[in-house]
């Protein structure tokens, strides 16, 4: 199945503005693969949650927690070229039914590992390093699938929507992980989160035909030469990686911060946890309302536009969370970042899907978010300058930065962007 084939809609593309949020999943094919993705990270966020409480309970130590949660992030980037590359040279479809197995085998490992009260912490890291991983898979896999399963005309609907398939399980998530690591147990629950990995596995297997998963390539080379292809093409395209950065950056910037959420809610407003719960929230409502806002109203013409906006969104809400004195404002700072990191994300991927050929978007998406292996060393320089400066002062100077940052991005990338118009064409 080529790029230029379009799947079947239940309904003609761009309908009123009612029907326009949930477009794309009138793609029965998208359909099921959207529901495979939600559930999937519905699943890692219960299991986040339940490894949380499981780490407190075996070590009662931050060091412990900070590093485990290190060893996933940093085994996801390192993992985005390797895995990107792989996406390109097998089919997509199947590889994402592996990664549903092998995050369906490895929670019930752990799980039955809880229940025989045999756990140990290397048990905890390796499986949190294979989750790494199996991340770094989904992402090119899923990301360069999606241009196949809708028209180029709703890639951002599509787009947008695969963002807040991500942001709705991270409202949701850690409560239900919550209630039921106290109703059932952590090892119980880590073996229920095998059953959304499982419906996920066969949403994915029943409902998307291995077609969608095929690569069109004329000739398979070494995995070097592959590689040397993706970095060879991201060089000949500097404008590529300038939008990379705009699109980037902000989010290491602003997740930094968030990341001090406790210490903030305790030491500068006072409160306690039931507070910090509820804000811990607030990041993912503003996530899904963005995504769900540029899937109502964006138009891939409107990409340079809506990174901008995004970029300005989470700048503004980072000067307005370190000068918050009241929770409420800080609720509302925080949902304002995540409405603008999922407007950028959305954004950015459309730009990359409609733009990139099918057979090196694997190994491109997997290049562009290597950056992520810098949040780990943003999130601890925010924290050292915390200790020296205030938590305030932390938040205030990098959403001033990232305020910043957007003139420059504008300048530099974004401006270009909009000229391009509807990017109907590759870049060369």
């Amino acid at each position: 199945m080529s790029d230029s084939a379009e799947p079947p809609s239940d309904i003609e593309s761009g309908g009123g503005w009612i029907r326009r949020p949930l477009l794309s999943l009138t793609y029965r094919e998208f359909r099921f693969f959207w529901t495979n993705n939600l559930l999937v990270a519905l699943g890692l966020m219960v299991e986040f949650t339940a490894r949380a409480w499981l780490i407190v309970q075996l070590t009662d130590s931050a060091l412990v927690l900070g590093a485990v949660e290190g060893v996933f992030a940093v085994t996801f980037a390192g993992g985005s070229v390797p895995m990107g590359v792989v996406a390109d040279r097998v089919n997509r479809r199947n590889l994402l039914l592996i990664g549903n197995a092998l995050a369906l085998i490895t929670a019930a490992a752990v799980g039955a590992l809880v229940i025989a009260d045999v756990i140990a912490i290397w048990h905890i890291v390796a499986a949190a390093a294979l989750g790494g991983l199996l991340m770094a898979v989904r992402f090119p896999a899923s990301q360069a699938m999606t241009a196949r399963l809708v028209p180029k005309r709703d890639l951002m609907n599509a787009t947008s929507l695969n963002t807040a398939s991500q942001g709705l399980p991270s409202v949701i998530g850690p409560a239900l992980g919550g209630v039921l690591v106290g109703a059932v147990g952590i090892g119980v629950v880590y073996l229920a989160t095998t059953g959304a990995y499982l419906l996920a596995l066969l949403m994915l297997a029943l409902g998307v035909a291995a077609s969608y998963g095929h690569i069109e390539r004329e000739d398979v080379r070494s995995v070097t030469d592959d590689l040397r292809e993706a970095i060879e093409y991201l060089a000949r395209n500097k404008d590529l990686l300038k939008l990379t950065a705009a699109a980037l950056t902000p989010f290491l910037l602003g997740q930094s911060y968030v990341l001090l959420l406790p210490l903030f809610v305790e030491q500068e407003l006072g409160r306690g946890v039931t507070t910090f719960g509820i804000l811990s929230t607030s990041l993912g409502v503003g996530g899904v309302a963005g995504a769900m806002t540029v899937a109502t109203f964006g138009r891939p013409r409107q990409i340079g536009y809506v990174m901008l906006f995004g970029v300005l969104a989470v700048g503004a809400a980072a000067v307005v969370y370190g000068l918050s004195p009241w929770p409420v404002l800080t609720g509302v700072a925080l949902m304002g970042a995540g409405a603008g990191e999922s407007a950028i994300f959305a954004a950015y991927e459309t730009y990359l899907l409609t733009r990139l050929p099918d057979e090196i978007r694997g190994r491109v998406m997997g290049l562009s978010f290597t950056m992520v292996a810098f949040f780990p060393i943003s999130a601890v320089a925010a924290g050292a300058l915390a200790d020296v400066f205030g938590l305030r002062a932390v938040a205030v100077v990098e959403g001033v930065g990232i305020l910043l940052l957007a003139a420059v991005a504008w300048r530099m990338a974004l401006r270009h962007v909009v000229r391009d118009g509807a990017l109907g064409s590759d870049v060369v």
